[in-house]
């Protein structure tokens, strides 16, 4: 009698576990098709906007606003600046206020901002622009971060930070498309005042869906009923990092900042963020005097787009499958970057400076696998958040010292330029070997 018992409790906790699992992978699917296109279609447009200064270099705001000698840079790099001013209270609101109502009113402020820029008259102007955007922006991709880490397990989370970091590539396809038609807008009205416009107006509508649409936690989504809200949360309870809650932990702000992992991270982030600051703001101007027209430009971003797109989904899918080959992942992305930096600089014709050009673009699907390691590492919600901000205030210096080692007096080559983006690629890859050896010690410990 006992025996059967023991036999049909068995069976029922065998069938409640089946049973949990397919409830599990039916929420999965229901979370990826409907939060997976929210921040998609965002880290579209953010990139996209901020493209913008690179597509209007060749719509003739250079000479507009007299953006001469080092102006340009430092158009480019005071966005970087605004970014990295607001990253720490951006850390701290984005732990107070409701996550995706917080978002959805940073994307309000950068689309606004962005219309501004079409009413800049001189270099004065779009600097002060430049700085508000970065301002504006630096919430959306810590925000992004804290997101996936809140709905999806550790294995899932490197995937999933590369489906919505591939609106990069997205964006790169089709910007150019979109700068081009733009760029034959006739009227008194320049075309690169144009493009600030329509680019700041499609956000400002898409930040309308979000403030409907994306939820500030798993127990508060619309999209879910109550039942798929209790497992969602049931499903990331594995991660042992935390749910997202109103309180900010001081004591949680003095460990990561002591941290040996986040601070390697934050190496790495810097180094690879510095090719990343001259890339999005010299390659239209690079691709040009390699001896192709504007409309040759825009069109040759398509390719570069969907090789970043290879990469970015490639990698991050490893990554979700082989969770400790993260850092040798990423290592392979610099290697292969450092190649094409040297076909840029080296290339014997024009063919070969375009591949480099193009595979140039391959260490920024690293991006998304530091973040995934962040949101999937480091626990508890106010150390998740102060490290995401750690993280980007790397970025952002990075990104601000990148367009000052492309001196105008080397147009169109740039020689000192991609020889500063190759030494760099060259630490990241020595970074990853340096972070395992670390790691090891620590788990033997």
């Amino acid at each position: 009698m006992g025996e059967t018992l023991s036999l049909q409790g068995s069976i029922q906790v065998a069938e409640e576990g089946v049973d949990n699992r397919a409830r599990g992978r039916k929420v999965l699917r229901r979370i990826d098709l409907c939060l997976m296109p929210l921040l998609l279609v965002s880290y579209t447009l953010q990139f996209l906007d901020k493209q913008s200064l690179n597509f209007s270099s060749i719509m003739g705001i250079i000479d507009d606003l007299d953006l001469v000698g080092s102006r340009y840079s430092w158009c480019s790099s005071a966005f970087y600046f605004g970014y990295l001013a607001f990253s720490y209270p951006a850390s701290f609101l984005m732990v107070r206020l409701p996550l995706g109502k917080y978002l959805a009113g940073s994307s309000l402020a950068w689309a606004i901002v962005l219309c501004c820029h079409a009413a800049v008259q001189n270099f004065q102007g779009l600097l002060v622009a430049r700085f508000f955007l970065g301002v504006a922006e630096a919430s959306i991709s810590p925000g992004f971060s804290l997101i996936t880490g809140m709905w999806y397990t550790r294995e899932e989370q490197p995937f999933r930070h590369g489906i919505w970091f591939l609106g990069n590539a997205i964006a790169t396809m089709m910007g150019g498309l979109l700068a081009y038609g733009i760029a034959q807008i006739g009227g008194p009205i320049a075309a690169w005042r144009w493009l600030f416009i329509i680019f700041g107006l499609i956000t400002l509508v898409w930040a309308i869906v979000l403030a409907i649409f994306l939820p500030d936690t798993p127990n508060t989504a619309r999209f879910l009923n109550e039942q798929q809200r209790t497992d969602a949360v049931d499903r990331i309870r594995s991660n042992q990092t935390g749910m997202k809650n109103n309180n900010f932990k001081w004591d949680q702000v003095r460990e990561v900042i002591t941290d040996p992992n986040v601070l390697l991270l934050m190496v790495f982030q810097l180094t690879f963020s510095i090719p990343n600051g001259a890339h999005t703001t010299f390659s239209s101007l690079v691709m040009a005097g390699f001896g192709f027209s504007r409309l040759e430009v825009y069109l040759l971003n398509m390719p570069m787009g969907a090789i970043l797109a290879f990469f970015a989904l490639g990698s991050t899918y490893l990554c979700s499958r082989y969770d400790g080959y993260r850092t040798i992942i990423g290592a392979c992305l610099s290697l292969i970057s450092l190649t094409g930096s040297l076909l840029v600089r080296y290339g014997l014709n024009q063919g070969s400076q375009l591949f480099g050009l193009w595979v140039f673009v391959a260490f920024a699907a690293g991006f998304p696998i530091a973040l995934s390691m962040v949101a999937s590492n480091v626990a508890g919600f106010t150390k998740k958040s102060v490290a995401s901000a750690m993280m980007f205030m790397a970025y952002t210096a990075g990104n601000i010292i990148g367009p000052f080692l492309f001196f105008p007096s080397e147009a169109p080559g740039y020689s000192s330029g991609f020889l500063a983006t190759t030494i760099c690629f060259g630490v990241d890859a020595d970074d990853a070997p340096f972070a395992i050896h670390h790691h090891s010690r620590e788990q033997a410990t």
